[in-house]
């Protein structure tokens, strides 16, 4: 079942309402205008409501400066509507400030419908935007916390990424353990689909903050779940166990229990550097299925080394500001 955003709810109501109040207690034109307006710059999220109205101011600006000036020329007739439409709306799509298209020609229907422009009109118009704006704005200036949410999601997210590797880590001596690990890995990706969700929508909604960790931390473990999937596409081709079996089921165990966001995967890289050592020195393959078998475990041990890369890659990218605020 969908959840219901019962804080827009409040705030779209309570702010139509308020705009409306002040619109007409300013003594506006058209005052209910300023409703439509204030439901259409109420957004998602803080940063989007501030960009959003730049781009109306501008889109307003412009279609006063057009209006008015065809809608003279052409003596407020219909073709003068339609030759304000066409350039426009040209405008707004070579300005990139279409948000504003549809908001600006409500306004400038007022004077169009009119008959005539004068320069209280044009505030009139002015007044009505500003108000509904600026009511967007207040209205977001209250936006729900989910770093609670993301940072559960941070630790469902290790936890399930580590009990898949130590079932991995059994299955590479042909235990049965696949289906359970295939529907484990689909049930994690949505996980992590949930969360960057929750991590754009934060990031989003601080202006003087830095919030783009959550949303890196949460890109790196979805890239990490592909490398999973492929390790488990791998799991079939195993017959046979040998001594590399040990030494890659051990690595999984290792890394498992070391999945955690602080880690920099260093170590491991460097554990993984004399396991490959091991695996050169190791004596030669004396049939097809073994030497089969190894070439899957040397696969298994590239897609565990790009695994860790992408965890030190993460790590290494990292702000000083990032690590203080998000590592402490």
């Amino acid at each position: 079942m969908k959840s219901i955003d019962y804080a827009n709810i409040f705030k779209v109501s309570l702010g139509c309402s308020i705009a409306f109040v002040l619109a007409e207690t300013f003594g506006f034109q058209y005052a209910t205008s300023v409703v439509t307006i204030t439901l259409l710059s109420i957004l998602k999220t803080r940063k989007e409501t501030f960009l959003v109205a730049w781009k109306r101011i501008l889109a307003f600006l412009s279609a006063s400066l057009i209006g008015t000036t065809v809608f003279h020329l052409l003596n407020y007739s219909l073709i003068s509507l339609t030759v304000y439409l066409l350039i426009y709306h040209l405008i707004c799509q070579i300005g990139n400030f279409m948000e504003g298209f549809s908001m600006s020609t409500v306004l400038m229907l007022h004077i169009w419908k009119g008959g005539s422009v004068s320069l209280p009109l044009l505030m009139n118009e002015f007044g009505l935007m500003l108000i509904g704006i600026s009511m967007g704005i207040i209205m977001n200036l209250y936006m729900p916390s989910r770093i609670g949410r993301i940072r559960k999601m941070q630790r469902e997210i290790e936890l399930e990424m580590s009990q898949i590797l130590f079932e991995m880590s059994r299955a590479v001596f042909q235990e049965n353990a696949d289906e359970n690990i295939k529907q484990r890995l689909d049930d994690l990706e949505k996980l992590i689909h949930e969360a960057l969700f929750h991590s754009q929508y934060t990031e989003k909604n601080f202006l003087f903050r830095d919030m783009s960790y959550y949303v890196s931390y949460t890109k790196m473990r979805m890239d990490q779940v592909q490398l999973l999937k492929r390790i488990y596409q791998n799991l079939p081709r195993l017959q046979e166990s040998y001594m590399q079996t040990n030494l890659v089921s051990k690595f999984m165990r290792i890394t498992a229990i070391s999945m955690d966001e602080y880690n920099n995967a260093s170590d491991l890289l460097q554990y993984l550097s004399k396991l490959r050592k091991q695996f050169r020195k190791a004596p030669l393959p004396t049939s097809r299925q073994e030497f089969e078998s190894r070439a899957v475990l040397y696969e298994i041990v590239n897609e565990l080394q790009e695994l860790l890369i992408l965890k030190q890659n993460f790590s290494s990218n990292l702000t000083a500001y990032q690590i203080e605020t998000f590592w402490q």
